[in-house]
């Protein structure tokens, strides 16, 4: 058996999951992007066998609670997948619940925890971020909470990730 590499994603519903779906859309025809769901990864870059990821997915979704995920500031970097996003407030809550996750995977990629929904992938200049920026908005006040966790098969083209299971976080 190989190894694949998933993320685990909370996703917002409703209102605010159509906001920025079309948000993500817009900016992704009009920068040539790729298109992507919204979403929050809680940890991503876990390389593993599908049998062991969905065992500790579920393990790790029946010992978190619903939490809410706040969103902030606008930002950018220079990496690929967080070209332009919105930051998520590093509230206690959020924290713990990416220290479970890193518990129960530890292989998965080391970066620093930066909770964030991103907007934009790409290479694309400061400028072009910055006019981006200036249009959408600079700061966002949508919360959302997060009440399952969805595992997603994140390997090659984004077009090709899929959606492998989704585990409700306990009530």
């Amino acid at each position: 058996m190989s190894l694949r590499k998933y993320s685990l994603w909370l996703m917002p519903a409703g209102a605010t999951a159509q906001k920025f779906s079309r948000l993500i859309s817009q900016l992704a025809q009009r920068h040539s992007s790729p298109t992507f769901l919204p979403h929050v990864t809680l940890i991503g870059s876990i390389e593993a066998q599908e049998e062991e990821i969905l065992t500790k997915a579920q393990e790790l979704a029946s010992s978190l609670h619903p939490y809410p995920l706040q969103l902030t500031n606008v930002d950018y970097n220079d990496l690929y997948y967080r070209a332009l996003f919105v930051r998520v407030e590093a509230s206690a809550e959020v924290l713990s619940a990416y220290q479970q996750a890193r518990r129960l995977f530890p292989s998965a990629k080391k970066t620093d925890y930066v909770p964030h929904l991103s907007l934009l992938y790409g290479d694309f200049s400061v400028e072009t971020k910055k006019e981006i920026i200036q249009k959408i908005g600079d700061h966002f006040t949508d919360a959302f909470e997060a009440t399952i966790l969805y595992l997603y098969l994140t390997e090659g083209a984004v077009s090709d990730w899929q959606k492998i299971s989704a585990f409700p976080l306990q009530e």
